[in-house]
């Protein structure tokens, strides 16, 4: 379910960048690493003074492995990071996805976007969500 949403949630996002003129995700970053022993692909992110991971979400190998700020356009043009937290909904039952589709209806999400210190504001990201589709709850 959480992929979906992220699907839908960068569906929207570039929707809404190329229609309406807001934030769109920036592909670029330091990408996966080589298999680590035992398989799994393991991405290396930069740090900041806080503590705080940051990157491009197109680089991550997973949705867990995404960095704590991820990399987007604000809607004036500066590139900067959103924090991962802003852009997760993951509801545990088909019915919580509904009820967070029909909450988000007809509404824009406005996010900051934050230098790579996770703290300095430069911008807004928009999310644009649309109403339900005919046919459709």
């Amino acid at each position: 379910m959480r992929k979906q949403f992220r699907s839908a949630v960068f569906g929207a996002v570039l929707a809404g960048g190329l229609a309406v003129g807001v934030g769109v995700a920036v592909a670029s970053g330091s990408g996966p690493s080589p298999a680590a022993p035992g398989g799994a692909a393991v991405t290396h992110w930069p740090v900041n003074a806080h503590g705080l991971t940051f990157g491009s979400g197109r680089d991550a190998v997973s949705p867990n492995d995404e960095p704590d700020l991820i990399k987007a356009i604000a809607t004036n043009g500066k590139v900067g990071y959103v924090l991962r937290t802003d852009l997760e909904e993951s509801p545990a039952t088909p019915q919580q996805a509904l009820g967070l589709q029909a909450a988000h209806a007809g509404r824009d999400q406005v996010i900051p976007v934050f230098l790579s210190d996770g703290v300095t504001k430069i911008g807004v990201f928009v999310i644009t969500h649309h109403g339900a589709q005919a046919g459709h709850p």
